[in-house]
């Protein structure tokens, strides 16, 4: 009797998930996602505002910096957990990512040149001219296509380019490019208004961890409610701007 006791709690114990293989699996506690860069400042803003929204579930968040196309294909295979923000048809042709419905951030992309006399309305404007832009900055690949194009790694290169007139006009977000042209010292540089584009950024993780997308979102349509994503946003880049030179 006593060994038919001890035999059929032991059974219980393997059902219930106590012992061997069968124990549940634990709760996921930290991320990685990759970020576009070097310095794209948008992604970094992004990134603080994801912390907070991961830290209010439980999650820790870190990123790994790649450029802009190899970011999105580290995301896409898997090899990191998500991409800190795009833009929203990313998934088109990155068909491993769920995209987190929640507006975190958004972008305007304009021209900029040294070049007097260029007037910017749409993209068909810029057919004539030399265009230099970053590789993997899609807003700017997708309405430049067909184009005279040169495409470079890093916005520092974009607009050095620029500034020893290898090319007419930069196509750059307000942000980068702004911080950009301050940080090289670069003159007679104007950005032409209005925006080219406007597109809101959202976060995305790869299918792996869909079960996360609702949890995610509701902690940050919370943060969006408090106030809090527009506070992060404003704080980051009165920063960025009292860095610059």
């Amino acid at each position: 009797m006593v060994r038919r006791k001890l035999f059929y709690g032991l059974i219980c114990l393997v059902v219930s998930g106590g012992m061997f293989s069968g124990a549940p699996v634990l709760a996921q506690t930290s991320l990685v996602f990759a970020k576009p860069g070097p310095l794209d400042y948008s992604a970094g803003i992004s990134e603080e505002i994801l912390k907070e929204a991961y830290s209010r579930i439980g999650i820790t968040v870190t990123t790994r910096e790649f450029p802009g196309e190899r970011a999105l294909k580290m995301s896409n295979s898997g090899a990191v957990d998500g991409e800190v923000n795009r833009i929203h048809g990313i998934r088109k042709k990155y068909a491993n990512l769920r995209m987190v419905p929640v507006a975190i951030n958004a972008i305007e992309g304009l021209a900029f040149t040294n070049k007097p006399g260029i007037k910017v309305r749409s993209w068909e404007d810029l057919r004539p001219h030399k265009l230099g832009l970053r590789i993997g900055a899609k807003y700017a690949e997708y309405g430049t296509a067909g184009m005279q194009v040169a495409s470079v790694k890093t916005n520092d290169q974009v607009f050095s380019m620029l500034g020893k007139h290898r090319t007419e006009i930069a196509i750059s977000t307000r942000i980068e490019g702004v911080l950009t042209i301050h940080k090289l010292g670069l003159k007679n540089i104007r950005l032409i208004e209005p925006p080219l584009v406007s597109l809101e950024l959202f976060h995305f993780l790869h299918k792996k961890h869909e079960a996360l997308v609702p949890r995610i979102r509701k902690a940050l349509e919370e943060m969006a409610r408090e106030g809090r994503i527009e506070a992060i946003k404003t704080a980051a880049i009165k920063k960025l701007l009292s860095e610059a030179p």
